[in-house]
């Protein structure tokens, strides 16, 4: 192998590798996106289920001082 096919591949390797490194940068941006999306909805999730307690709460004391 000539000098020249040794440096054609090397150049050809590292424009791969760069291919690769994008690719892999946009599939963190993308994971980034989906997490921030999970939290934001576990956090509403969250809201909401304190809210069915209060009520559920609210519900029993009211029943209890009925009684």
């Amino acid at each position: 192998m000539s000098g020249t096919q040794k440096v054609f591949g090397a150049v050809k390797a590292v424009m791969l590798m760069h291919e690769r490194f994008d690719a892999l940068d946009q599939k963190v941006k993308r994971l980034d996106g989906d997490l921030t999306a999970l939290s934001r909805s576990h956090a509403e999730l969250a809201q909401r289920v304190a809210v069915i307690e209060g009520y559920l709460r609210g519900r029993a004391d009211q029943a209890a001082a009925q009684q």
